[in-house]
């Protein structure tokens, strides 16, 4: 049986992602392994990520596992927990999770 495990990738940016304002503290990932309807996402997509964003309510966020160059995708719940989407586990309970930043637009191949 192979599970195909979600996983992002940090991808510099090109004439595709120029639109986004890059201050610094942006960057660009890719999604691998999911297909999530609800969220909107697919594989190949980009994501453009404002490290210098605070999170809100709602916002989905990327977040370090703790694991050398493991990131993933969490939505901010009202109580500012992180919940997993897109098939990412949420931070372990009791965590102290590392948020890199708030994705702030999302680029989709034709």
């Amino acid at each position: 049986m192979t599970t195909n495990l979600p996983w992002l990738e940090e991808v510099t940016a090109d004439a595709a992602t120029a639109g986004f304002a890059q201050d610094g503290e942006s960057f660009f990932l890719e999604i691998h392994g999911v297909t999530d309807e609800k969220e909107g996402l697919q594989p190949g997509d980009r994501l453009a990520v404002s490290g210098g964003a605070d999170a809100e309510p709602g916002d989905m966020v990327v977040w370090w596992t703790g694991k050398a160059r493991t990131l993933a995708l969490a939505r901010v719940s009202d109580d500012f927990s992180l919940e997993g989407v897109g098939g990412f586990l949420p931070p372990p309970e009791g965590g102290n999770p590392l948020v890199r930043g708030v994705v702030v637009g999302r680029l989709r191949r034709l």
